[in-house]
């Protein structure tokens, strides 16, 4: 370690030193449960996309690099569920993960309602995605039923899947989240 990390150590207040470890725990607990969220899909047939609602909750409170880290570890673990090729989902899920982390950062407030809204539009429009790469650009027979019985199942089971999903983030963003009384409270910000 150098001497200018160790003087910059040196000068943060104890307060300040809590808050980043409580905001390592609090990342690294979020991607225990965004990997956890990922067991139940392995299971093969209609199942819900878990990891979508667990991307969403990660992005209602962690700051925008680290949600684009945790679309990227959703989209894999959706592709590797589903037996896409490896990064569709991937990419997907960073470009939504990023417009849900601003949209959180400047517009919207993070309550219930916001959050099962958001992980219903990224639910369908994955399904609509899906769909478009696999049978509307190939026109091939039965796309319909690919629609009617894969499709609008695993959408509404995503969105029914939220609520638990939810319930899992709720003690992590209210025990761990706590303001620093420092002036520094910014630059600590910035440096995770």
């Amino acid at each position: 370690m150098s001497n200018r990390q160790k003087q910059h150590r040196q000068r943060r207040t104890g307060s300040e030193q809590r808050t980043l470890r409580r905001n390592r725990v609090r990342k690294i607990l979020s991607l225990l449960i965004l990997l956890l969220c990922a067991v139940p899909m392995l299971g093969g047939g209609t199942h819900a996309l878990w990891v979508i609602p667990a991307a969403i909750c990660i992005c209602m409170n962690e700051d925008l690099y680290f949600c684009m880290a945790a679309g990227v570890i959703a989209g894999f673990c959706i592709d590797l569920a589903c037996g896409n090729a490896l990064g569709t989902n991937a990419i997907y899920m960073v470009c939504f993960c990023t417009l849900v982390c601003l949209l959180f950062e400047q517009i919207l407030r993070r309550t219930f309602l916001h959050y099962m809204v958001l992980t219903a539009a990224c639910a369908f429009l994955h399904s609509i995605l899906r769909w478009v790469l696999t049978a509307g650009i190939f026109r091939t027979p039965g796309r319909e039923l690919l629609w009617t019985d894969l499709l609008i199942p695993v959408s509404l089971r995503t969105v029914l899947a939220a609520v638990p999903v939810y319930l899992l983030f709720l003690p992590l963003s209210r025990l761990l989240t706590k303001q620093v009384r420092s002036m520094d409270a910014a630059a600590i910000r910035r440096d995770l």
